[in-house]
């Protein structure tokens, strides 16, 4: 299996801007993706494992991952079935990004991300008036924003037109405020407002 990943070491620099990602496999059929950003990590038999392996060939405590300046050490815990780092077994090793480490018939494929959920709260820290994602806003600032566009609705028009029950200047007002809604909120909540107030 070949991956495009660069081979260089986990978190050096940043601690806590990456976290350590094992991908759990048997026999080279995925099994499921373990997210880690903790100092130690477990591997073993023991249900108290933070990768619980429930399989005779899996010492109850087999393997230990301990984070350190470079990304994370792997080590055997004097394991029955070993431990095998890139199929070479070890006692003790630096777990490179890309590193995939077989324990009895499982591998977990390690490598170093960002950590996506720092990221997302970086972004969203960057400028509290910035649109990003979905904006919610309450009743309350609905109706302020409806109020607030209706103290600047223009006065009637210069030219005489006949009177329209259904485009009369209150139902005018309200689908200004409307109009000015969907600019600052968005085209989807201002349409919704408007099928509201027309029904």
């Amino acid at each position: 299996m070949e991956h495009q990943t660069d081979k260089s070491l986990g978190p050096a620099s940043e601690a806590g801007a990456e976290v350590l990602k094992v991908r759990l496999s048997l026999k080279g059929r995925p099994i499921k993706v373990c997210t880690f950003q903790k100092d130690v990590v477990t591997v073993g038999r023991d249900p108290d494992s933070d990768i619980y392996l429930d399989n005779p060939g899996i010492s109850r405590h087999h393997l230990r991952l301990e984070r350190c300046a470079e990304g994370y050490y792997a080590e055997d815990l004097e394991s029955a079935n070993g431990t095998f780092l890139n199929d070479a077994p070890i006692r003790k090793a630096l777990v490179r990004n890309d590193d995939v480490i077989r324990v009895g018939k499982f591998s977990l494929w390690m490598t170093y991300e960002k950590d996506r959920r720092r990221q997302e709260l970086d972004a969203q820290t960057v400028s509290p008036n910035s649109i990003q994602g979905t904006t919610v806003l309450s009743t309350t600032e609905i109706e302020d924003m409806i109020a607030r566009a209706r103290e600047v609705e223009p006065g009637p028009p210069v030219t005489e037109e006949p009177e329209d029950v259904e485009a009369s200047s209150p139902l005018r007002g309200q689908l200004v405020a409307v109009a000015l809604l969907g600019l600052s909120v968005g085209a989807s909540l201002g349409a919704a407002l408007a099928w509201f107030l027309l029904r």
